[in-house]
C-alpha cells in the first residue's frame, strides 16, 4: 500500500491529467500553433531546430534510425522535425484531439510514427520499449512531480541515450529582478490584446497572491503559475546524479512578437531547455 504522500501526489497528478485533457480540446488544438511561442517566433523555432539537429546527429551515432519517445507530444508541430530527420517516433499524449491533429500533420511519415493516446506516466510504467532519445516539449510545467517523471522516463533510455526538454518557465526566484518584471509586463501586455483579457489578468493577479483553485482548468494546466515555475537546477542535478552530461539552455519566450523581440534585444531569459546525454555506451 502506498504512503499518504504517494497518494496525494497521485491525486494531484490525476487532477492535472484531467485538466489537460479538458483544456486541450478541439478548439485549443486548432489554435495551438498561434498560442505556442516556441513555434510562432522565428528565433525560437531556429533555436529548437538547431538543438534537434545536434540531438539527431548524436543519436545517429548509435542507431541508423534513432527511436524517439515524445512525451506530452501535443498537436505535432514539434514532433514533425524528428520525423523529417528520419527518426522513428512514439508520440504520447492524453488529448484525443491533439493526437488526431498530430497524426494528420505527420501523415507523410506514418510508417515511422506510433501514437499512444494515454497518460504519460501510465505509458512510462507499462511499456517495455527502449529509446535513443526522450523529448518533453512544453510539457514539464503541466506535471506536478516533473523531476520524478523525468527520472522515470530515463529508465527507458538505451546506453548513450539523450534527454531533451524545451519551453518550460525557469524557477521564478532564480531570475534577476529585471527579468521577472519584464516577463510579467510582457504577459500583461499580451493579455491586453487577447480576447480573455479580464479573466486572464484576474487569474494572473490571483496566482501572484498564491491563490490556487482546484476547480480551475487553467490553474490545473499551469502549475508553474503558483509553484514558482519549474526548477531547472533540480532537474539538472538529478540528471547529473544519474550519470548524464547536462546543458541548460536559457532563452526568452513570450506570446507577443513585440515583447519577444524586445526581450531578445535586452538579452533576458525566463525559459529553458535541457540537453542531457548519458555517458555510458
Amino acid at each position: 500500500m502506498g504512503s499518504s504522500g504517494e497518494i496525494i501526489d497521485r491525486k494531484q497528478h490525476d487532477i492535472a491529467a484531467a485538466a489537460n485533457a479538458a483544456t486541450y480540446d478541439e478548439v485549443l488544438t486548432r489554435t495551438c500553433t498561434e498560442l505556442s511561442p516556441h513555434i510562432k517566433h522565428p528565433t525560437l523555432k531556429r533555436l529548437y531546430e538547431n538543438l534537434i539537429a545536434d540531438l539527431y546527429q548524436r543519436a545517429a551515432e548509435n542507431s541508423s534510425v534513432p527511436a524517439v519517445l515524445d512525451i506530452g507530444a501535443g498537436e505535432g508541430s514539434v514532433t514533425l522535425p524528428f520525423l523529417e530527420f528520419g527518426c522513428r517516433v512514439t508520440a504520447v499524449d492524453l488529448s484525443t484531439s491533439q493526437i488526431a491533429e498530430l497524426e494528420k500533420k505527420c501523415s507523410r511519415y506514418a510508417d515511422r510514427l506510433e501514437t499512444r493516446c494515454m497518460d504519460v506516466t501510465e505509458f512510462l510504467e507499462t511499456t517495455a520499449e527502449r529509446f535513443d532519445l526522450i523529448v518533453a516539449n512544453s510539457f514539464l510545467h503541466h506535471v506536478p512531480d516533473y523531476v520524478g517523471l523525468v527520472e522515470k522516463a530515463l529508465m527507458l533510455l538505451r546506453p548513450g541515450g539523450q534527454f531533451f526538454s524545451f519551453q518550460d518557465p525557469m524557477r521564478y526566484d532564480t531570475l534577476p529582478p529585471v527579468t521577472r518584471i519584464y516577463s510579467g509586463a510582457a504577459y500583461i501586455g499580451w493579455r491586453l490584446f487577447d480576447g480573455d483579457v479580464i479573466r486572464g489578468i484576474g487569474r494572473y493577479i490571483r496566482r501572484k497572491r498564491g491563490v490556487y483553485l482546484d476547480d480551475s482548468p487553467e490553474d490545473n494546466t499551469e502549475f508553474h503559475a503558483t509553484r514558482n515555475g519549474v526548477d531547472q537546477n533540480a532537474i539538472a542535478e538529478m540528471l547529473r546524479k544519474q550519470g548524464f552530461e547536462v546543458e541548460i539552455v536559457p532563452y526568452f519566450s513570450t506570446h507577443s512578437p513585440f515583447f519577444q523581440k524586445l526581450g531578445e534585444t535586452l538579452n533576458v531569459a525566463d525559459s529553458f531547455g535541457i540537453v542531457a546525454r548519458r555517458t555510458d555506451r
